[in-house]
Parts: structure tokens; C-alpha cells; sequence
């Protein structure tokens, strides 16, 4: 069911690069990739139209304009070279924990694991998926080629959810890639909880890749593959 249909196109850098011949322990971060990726797909140029960042914050409450809300907050936050670097990373960890559902999506990736986690391994945890979404990000800042992005309807899935869907528009002429938030009201706010690709969902995926490497070494072997990766 449709609710709103806009449709919005601008420049963004493209950061996908989740091909190659990879071992488990290496393709581990994908849901972070493409969370890292979600945010250069719309900070690219967006944030830096005054006009721009206006309409976002007016249209807040709606799906589709939330995206460029979001983009505006992070690339604000890039370019203020008032403060150090870690003084914007800390500044866009805030961000990321009040635009994503990151408890969600730390809980819903580790799958029935969590049940027979104890308090202070939960905790841990979730602490090392956010830091891994930041230095997965924050290792991906240039280098990347231009491309179209654009968001063109939003659609109701369920009774709570709310999906964004834009694609990707290749400038050597390739097939569009899909690519649809799905976002989620806690307290009247938006929260992205999931994003698929080409229809394949990053939750799901990254949820199998941690149930093998449970299954071979435990929770607590993933909980020292991912700090060994910060």
C-alpha cells in the first residue's frame, strides 16, 4: 500500500564492496557496510543545500524525507572542521544511535544466542556492534565513484513498518541497484531497523554469517573475532 510517492534524485558516493572471494571472518561486517554505506548514500551532496536541510526538518514526520533529514545531520557533522576527529566520530555515534535501531538490530543479528547471554556479555556486545558500525564507516570515507541516487515511493509492510525504496543509478549505464530502508516508530520517531539490497535483507544475512561462526566457536569466539577487528 502506498503512502506517500516522491521522488528525489541527487549525487551520492557509492561504497558497496561486499564481492570477492572473502572468508567468513571477513564478510562478518556486512550489515555494517551497508549502514555506513546507507549514510554516504544520502549525505553526498544533499546536507550542503540550506533550502535542502529546511525542507527535510519540515517534512520529518514523513518516511521518505526522513532519509534526507538524516543525510543532512551526518554530513553536517563531516564537514564541521570546528572540532577533532574524534570529536565528530563521537558526534556521529550519537547520530547513528538515534536514527537506527541499533539494540534491535544488535539483538535481532545474534538471534536465539542472546537468550543464553549472560547481562555483562550482552552488554559488551551490543557495545562492540556499535563500535564496529563506526570504525566500518569512519575506514570508508573517499575514494568512491559518483553516482544517482534516488528514493521514489515509500510503502506500509505490516502493522508497524514503513519501507523507503530508492535505487541506485550506475553511471557506466548497468542495471539500477535496489536499494529500501525499513523504518520503524519508537516514541513517534523513525528508526531504520533493517535495509535491503536487491531484496536480500543485511539483518538476515549478517544474522546467518554469525550463527555459523557461533556454531563453530561460540559466542564468545564471535564477541573476539569482532573486538579483534576494531
Amino acid at each position: 500500500m502506498a503512502i506517500s510517492a516522491g521522488h528525489i534524485s541527487f549525487q551520492v558516493h557509492t561504497l558497496f564492496n561486499c564481492g570477492g572471494n572473502q572468508t567468513m571472518a571477513e564478510r562478518i561486517p556486512r550489515f555494517m557496510i551497508v549502514i555506513s554505506a546507507a549514510f554516504f548514500f544520502v549525505a553526498a551532496t544533499i546536507g550542503t543545500s540550506h533550502a535542502g536541510v529546511q525542507q527535510a526538518h519540515k517534512n520529518e514526520d514523513d518516511p521518505g524525507y526522513f532519509i534526507q533529514s538524516l543525510a543532512a545531520k551526518a554530513i553536517s557533522t563531516l564537514n564541521n572542521k570546528n572540532g577533532s576527529l574524534a570529536d565528530r566520530e563521537s558526534k556521529f555515534r550519537d547520530l547513528l544511535r538515534k536514527k537506527f535501531a541499533m539494540r534491535k538490530i544488535a539483538r535481532f543479528v545474534i538471534g536465539i544466542h542472546w537468550r543464553g547471554m549472560e547481562r555483562k556479555q550482552r552488554k559488551f556486545y551490543q557495545k562492540l556492534f556499535s563500535e564496529w558500525v563506526l570504525k566500518t564507516y569512519s575506514s570508508r570515507l573517499g575514494g568512491y565513484s559518483g553516482q544517482q541516487f534516488e528514493v521514489t515511493k515509500t510503502s506500509k509492510v505490516g502493522k508497524a513498518d514503513i519501507i523507503v525504496h530508492s535505487r541506485i543509478l550506475r553511471t557506466n549505464g548497468g542495471s539500477p541497484i535496489s536499494c529500501n530502508w525499513r523504518l520503524r516508530k519508537y516514541k513517534s520517531q523513525f528508526k531504520i531497523i533493517d535495509i535491503y539490497v536487491e531484496g536480500i535483507s543485511m539483518a538476515v544475512t549478517q544474522r546467518s554469517e554469525f550463527a555459523a561462526i557461533i556454531k563453530k566457536d561460540g559466542v564468545s569466539g564471535l564477541l573476539k573475532l569482532m573486538q579483534k577487528r576494531l
